[in-house]
């Protein structure tokens, strides 16, 4: 198996389950979906090289025709709470931990608030509403009240030291709010290799629940799980919709999302393609912190 081997960051020793072949929709780039017996993560067997999976990534302007962009904020104006990624009016400080070309801090960077984005990638241009910043200013520009990672942990190849990093950066009340794909989604039996959070060779892991809970408790945070929209699943069948060929795919894909819509919030959000957590530094830690 060509490129580097991959791991699950539980560090399991148990063998993991063997699903399905997956491939780099721009390149020769192949490999197998593993999941961990331990946690649950899904995981691809390698990973092509570090240039081939940066070069997956855009930061330029919106190049979608008007049509769509137009479409797309009136499907964000029934999910206000989940774009602005829960941000309380008190917040003054707000982190955004692979910011992109910075589209969230755009949106939150209100008058006295002070917004700040990191990523690896540079972006060409940055209002002036916000600041990017490299990760080593983060400790200096700190604390802060409102932190963010919207699909940002299944890129890490070390998400466990992030976190535990993030959250000593966060102020005594504040906030961490994640989003993230759902290893337990009903798209993956569906659409397999073609779901679209497999996105190989980008996604180095995506995380179940039970997983994903206990990499957030290791990093002294308290949880608390939010449902993802149920637009969320619609656009994500949309994009993997566009991306089987055979026949018959498209048409399973819409009766699954049907049947998932269908389900009541509790089995609905176990099967989501999203998990969304809100965290806060565990309340013992926050009173020593005082």
């Amino acid at each position: 198996m060509p490129g580097a081997p991959n791991h699950c960051s539980c560090g399991a020793e148990s063998a993991p389950t063997r699903l399905f072949e997956i491939a780099s929709p721009t390149s020769s780039a192949r490999s197998i979906l593993l999941r961990c017996g331990t946690c649950g993560s899904l995981f691809p067997e390698a990973l092509p090289a570090a240039s081939e999976a940066e070069r997956r990534y855009d930061l330029g302007p919106d190049k979608r025709a008007w049509w769509r962009r137009l479409a797309r904020r009136l499907v964000d104006l029934t999910r206000r709470r989940y774009i602005d990624r829960a941000i309380p009016a008190t917040a003054r400080r707000v982190l955004d931990y692979g910011c992109g070309a910075g589209g969230y801090l755009a949106r939150v960077a209100v008058a006295g608030r002070e917004a700040f984005g990191v990523d690896p990638i540079e972006p060409g241009e940055t209002a002036k509403s916000w600041r990017w910043i490299v990760t080593d200013d983060m400790e200096r520009l700190g604390p802060y009240d409102w932190i963010t990672l919207g699909h940002v942990l299944e890129h890490l190849d070390d998400p466990a030291r992030v976190l535990a990093r993030l959250t000593a950066l966060l102020a005594p009340a504040g906030g961490l709010w994640i989003a993230t794909p759902n290893a337990e989604s009903f798209l993956f039996d569906v659409a397999r290799g073609a779901a679209r959070d497999v996105d190989y060779p980008r996604h180095r892991e995506v995380f179940a629940r039970a997983g994903l809970e206990q990499r957030l408790r290791a990093a002294g945070l308290d949880i608390t799980w939010v449902s993802p929209p149920r637009v969320n699943a619609v656009l994500n069948v949309a994009t993997t919709a566009r991306q089987i060929v055979d026949a018959p795919g498209p048409a399973r894909l819409w009766l699954a999302l049907a049947a998932h819509l269908l389900k009541s919030r509790r089995y609905r959000d176990a099967q989501s393609p999203e998990l969304i957590a809100l965290c806060r530094i565990r309340s013992a830690d926050r009173f020593r912190a005082r």
